[in-house]
């Protein structure tokens, strides 16, 4: 091989180097293990043929929307909630009260709130979950630890109260973003739990690694369309119907009017289920109609869902009386 030729093989091994390297990088920078992402796919759901559409506010960064976790109900605010033999999560019965957090001081000067808000209004959501699991930023929700308070960051009005754009951290690894009226949370945010240490136990599923609802909010609760989604760790899925998403009306935290709702069981297969609520709790598919097991109809197939749920299934989620209670947002009702 003359000099000629070597100079060429050289050159030609440089170059496929360099687009390896290159080819490495962008694999890397697109690889985004944050799951806090809405995605088009669901930006418009369309309910029933005789209803208008839900719209939920979808972020500029997009990625397919998989998202797991157990079934919860809102009054479930114990993260150790029984189970029923049925293996769902039992509803923790309430008085149905919801305490509204106390502002503890506004933090208009800390520089790590300042940096998540930046991130946050920017729909930069990968960095803020990044940011949100880092030491200096986790602290301040240590912080709160056993209070009912929170530290602000954002717009106030001329009481100095919150109004406006603003960011909220409160105890238990909880944030929300968005915006507020006269101290409360009203408009539209989100609003997220993470568990960096340990996934949350709810029953015997110990599997939460996060949780956040996505859409509008009135008088400090999620009221008018929304999204409320889990993530959990996959390899600890042990039973069936985990829910992954609902779509749809909240009303003071809870499902309301028209939703749709997906789960997923332990061998990752989800599941397309459309139901009816009135303030947390399912309407009846079909009334009167009862299975072997003491179940009735609460949820209806949706596409592609050939899910059995109970022997009586008939295109059914089955579910007894007494777990048909206080669906809605999991965390926000004491």
């Amino acid at each position: 091989m003359n000099k000629v030729d070597k100079s060429i093989a050289v050159f030609g091994i440089i170059v496929i180097v360099i687009l390896c390297i290159i080819a490495g990088f962008l694999l890397l920078g697109d690889h985004n293990t944050s799951p806090i992402r809405v995605t088009p796919e669901v930006e418009t759901v369309e309910l029933s043929n005789d209803l208008v559409s839900v719209s939920v506010t979808a972020s500029d960064e997009t990625d397919i929307m998989v998202y797991n976790g157990p079934i919860v109900s809102k009054g479930s605010d114990n993260k150790n909630a029984s189970l029923t033999s049925d293996n769902a999560a039992n509803p923790t019965q309430s008085d149905g009260k919801y305490s509204k957090k106390k502002l503890l001081a506004i933090k208009n000067k800390d520089a790590q709130m300042a940096e998540l808000f930046g991130y946050w209004e920017d729909s930069r959501l990968e960095a803020v979950y990044d940011l949100i699991n880092l030491d200096r930023v986790r602290n301040l929700t240590k912080d709160l630890a056993g209070t009912d308070g929170y530290y602000y960051y954002g717009e106030v009005n001329d009481n100095n109260i919150p109004e406006g754009k603003g960011l909220a951290i409160y105890a238990d690894d909880t944030y929300y973003f968005g915006t507020w009226k006269a101290g409360l949370r009203d408009g539209n945010g989100m609003l997220l739990q993470i568990f960096s240490d340990n996934e949350a136990t709810v029953g015997k599923y110990k599997a939460v690694k996060e949780h956040f609802y996505t859409g509008e909010f009135k008088n400090d609760l999620p009221n008018g369309t929304g999204q409320e989604n889990y993530v959990y760790n996959t390899e600890m899925i042990d039973s069936d119907d985990y829910i992954l998403d609902v779509i749809g009306s909240f009303k003071n935290g809870y499902y309301d009017s028209e939703l749709i709702i997906y789960t997923v069981d332990k061998k990752g297969k989800s599941y397309e289920w459309r139901a009816e609520a009135d303030e947390g709790t399912f309407i009846l598919c079909e009334q009167g109609k009862i299975s072997t097991t003491g179940k009735k109809p609460v949820w209806e197939k949706g596409k592609d869902n050939n899910h059995s749920t109970d022997e009586s299934d008939s295109g059914y989620y089955w579910m007894k009386d007494s777990d048909n209670l206080n669906w809605g947002v999991w965390g926000l009702m004491k």
